[in-house]
C-alpha cells in the first residue's frame, strides 16, 4: 500500500483508527449489558432492533457485498444460504436461495438460519414481514454510502462475534481510500459516467457510495446533480454532458454512439458490491483514468 506522507494525512489516520475502535468499544459495552453474557443486541440499517442469544452461526446472506464482507471477517463457514449473485468460487458449494429480493422461502425455512441478512429500505418490504411471520432473526443493511458500507461491517461483525476484524477492516478500507485521495488530488479531474447497464442507460447520481468513490479515484461524476440515487437518463442527457470516460460493466450494455468523443471502459461488476474489497476497486478505476501503480 502506498504511503501518504505529511503530518496532517498522520493524524488523519489516528482520528480514523480511534473513531473506529471507540464504535466497536461503544458496542461491546451494551452488549455486555444484556441479561445473558453472549446476548447481542444490534441495531440495523432500517433503526429495528435486532436480539440474538449468541453470535450467529447459521447465516442467509441476500446481500451479495455481506456475502463477501462475512468471507473476509473469516466466518464463511457460518453461511448456510447465499442468492444468485454470490459468483464467488468460494461461495459455489453454499445453497442459493434465490434472488435478494423476494426470495425463495421455503428454501430458507428448510435451511433453518438463526439469521437472514437483507437490504433495507422499501423495495422488498415482503421479506420482512414474513421473515417475521417465521420467527427467523433478520438483519437489514442499507449500501448507499461508505458510511453505510463501514456500519454494515461493524454489524456483520458484532452479529457474529469477528468485531475486532471487522474494526481492522474497516480501518485498512479507510487508510487505502486516504492514500488513494492525496494521490489523485494532483492529477486532473476527468468527467466521468458509470453506466450501470440498461437502455436508456441506468446511472449512479449523487449520494451514493459510486459518486464517493468516483471522486476519490481522482473523477467528478458527470451525474452527481441528478435528483435521485440510482435512475435512467435519456440519449439526450447523455449528449449534453461533457464526458472524458464512461465506465461500464459490460460493452454491451451500451451504445457508444451516445458519447462518440469518450473514452469507454469495461471494468466488470466489482463496483456494483459494495464490499470490503472497494478500496482496492476504487484503485483500479484510479489505475484506468490516471494509471495509478496498483
Amino acid at each position: 500500500m502506498m504511503r501518504v506522507r505529511g503530518q496532517p494525512a498522520l493524524i488523519l489516520k489516528l482520528l480514523v483508527y480511534f473513531a473506529v475502535l471507540t464504535s466497536a468499544c461503544q458496542s461491546t459495552l451494551k452488549e455486555k449489558d444484556s441479561s445473558s453474557p453472549n446476548r447481542i443486541v444490534l441495531i440495523d440499517a432500517a433503526g429495528l432492533e435486532v436480539n440474538l442469544e449468541r453470535p450467529a452461526q447459521r447465516i442467509i446472506s441476500l446481500v451479495p457485498s455481506a456475502t463477501q464482507t462475512l468471507e473476509a471477517l473469516g466466518v464463511s463457514h457460518k453461511l448456510i444460504g447465499r442468492t444468485d449473485f454470490d459468483v464467488e468460487d468460494w461461495a459455489s458449494d453454499i445453497p442459493s436461495v434465490g434472488g435478494g429480493l423476494e426470495p425463495n422461502f421455503e428454501k430458507i425455512i428448510a435451511l433453518k438460519p438463526d439469521l437472514v441478512v437483507r437490504f433495507a429500505g422499501e423495495q422488498d418490504p415482503n421479506t420482512r414481514s414474513r421473515l417475521d411471520d417465521f420467527g427467523i432473526a433478520h438483519l437489514s443493511i442499507s449500501p448507499d454510502r461508505l458510511t453505510d458500507l463501514y456500519k454494515s461491517i461493524l454489524l456483520l461483525g458484532k452479529a457474529t462475534g469477528a468485531e475486532v476484524v471487522a474494526a481492522s477492516i474497516i480501518l485498512s478500507i479507510k487508510e487505502d481510500l486516504v492514500d488513494l485521495q492525496q494521490w489523485t488530488s494532483e492529477k486532473p479531474r476527468l468527467q466521468v459516467a458509470y453506466i450501470l447497464g440498461g437502455s436508456p442507460p441506468w446511472v449512479a447520481g449523487p449520494g451514493t457510495y459510486i459518486d464517493e468513490i468516483l471522486g476519490i479515484a481522482g473523477a467528478q461524476n458527470v451525474f452527481s446533480d441528478l435528483g435521485f440515487l440510482y435512475g435512467s437518463v435519456s440519449p439526450e442527457q447523455m449528449r449534453s454532458r461533457i464526458i472524458d470516460v464512461v465506465l461500464i460493466s459490460d460493452n454491451a450494455q451500451f451504445d457508444h454512439k451516445l458519447t462518440p468523443e469518450a473514452r469507454v471502459e469495461k471494468i466488470g461488476k466489482a463496483l456494483e458490491f459494495p464490499g470490503p474489497n472497494l478500496a482496492q476497486t476504487a484503485k483500479q478505476i484510479a489505475h484506468i483514468l490516471h494509471q495509478y501503480q496498483l
